[in-house]
């Protein structure tokens, strides 16, 4: 491989452009699914998905702290089923969504378990439906859409869950998201391949901090193999809890309870939970 360093434009993107266009990697690419399946699948690290003992420590937890009999949940963002395997049998009725083809296909292959349903759907567009005693959004993911669109995904929750219903949110904390935006241009070698492409590549990761906006960016220059670069973003906006609690009360929930008990590894995100009155 050419082992010249991929060109750095270095300039940021203007904080109105932020969210504009293709504001993140595009999971829902089917080789980019297939590549980012291996990741959820993999117990050597946490990048996509958590190890196999938190899951069961977290489905554990939700059952404790949220016992109803044969609950209806609606896990969104479900990736490969991983929750659903935990989850599934507890419930009276499981619904999962993802836009990821190839997360789709596997958990419908793998976790075919009765009451259990997977959707391949973009979850800023799809009808969440009615009648769910629990609705989670797990691992951060609520953090990589825009402002508007997060609230447009509050609605929709407090709109599918019964009165005494539960929604468990997962939020990066700004604290961690403020650390990705300021931190150094990194350069990565994938000899044979890896998660933006299944041939070799140069990786070149470009971080920027909006500080108004509490807004990070990460841009990655991937230099193919055999020629060519590509340009990929991740943006990912940083919550604080007051925040948090004003997009909560704006969706209709009431009195969020940030859980200092759910079990993670490290500290970086933080887990709030809030009840449909």
């Amino acid at each position: 491989m050419n082992n010249r360093i991929v060109d750095m434009p270095g300039v940021a993107p203007e904080p109105a452009a932020l969210w504009d266009g293709v504001h993140k990697i595009p999971w829902n690419d089917p080789a980019f699914s297939a590549r980012i399946l291996n990741e959820h699948l993999s117990q050597e690290h946490d990048l996509a998905s958590r190890s196999l003992p938190f899951v069961r420590a977290q489905a554990d937890w939700i059952a404790r702290r949220f016992p109803c009999p044969a609950p209806a949940v609606l896990d969104l963002g479900c990736g490969p089923g991983l929750y659903a395997r935990q989850l599934a049998a507890r419930c009276r009725r499981y619904v999962g969504l993802d836009f990821g083809p190839a997360s789709i296909d596997y958990a419908r292959r793998e976790v075919g378990l009765p009451g259990c349903e997977f959707r391949l759907a973009d979850v800023t567009e799809a009808d969440f439906g009615q009648g769910f005693d629990l609705a989670m959004m797990v691992y951060g993911e609520f953090n990589v859409f825009s402002p508007h669109q997060a609230r447009g995904l509050l609605a929709k929750c407090f709109h599918a869950l019964n009165p005494g219903g539960v929604l468990l949110l997962e939020l990066q904390r700004p604290e961690a998201v403020r650390a990705v935006g300021q931190g150094g241009a990194t350069q990565t070698r994938a000899e044979e391949g890896g998660l933006f492409a299944d041939e070799g590549y140069v990786c070149l990761t470009e971080n920027f901090w909006y500080e108004e906006e509490g807004v990070a960016l990460q841009r990655f220059h991937v230099r193919l193999e055999r020629g060519g670069t590509v340009v990929y973003r991740s943006t990912t906006k940083a919550w604080e809890e007051a925040e948090v609690k004003r997009l909560l009360a704006e969706a209709g929930f009431e009195a969020p309870e940030w859980c200092g008990d759910w079990p993670q590894p490290g500290d970086s995100m933080w887990l709030v939970a809030v009840v449909k009155g």
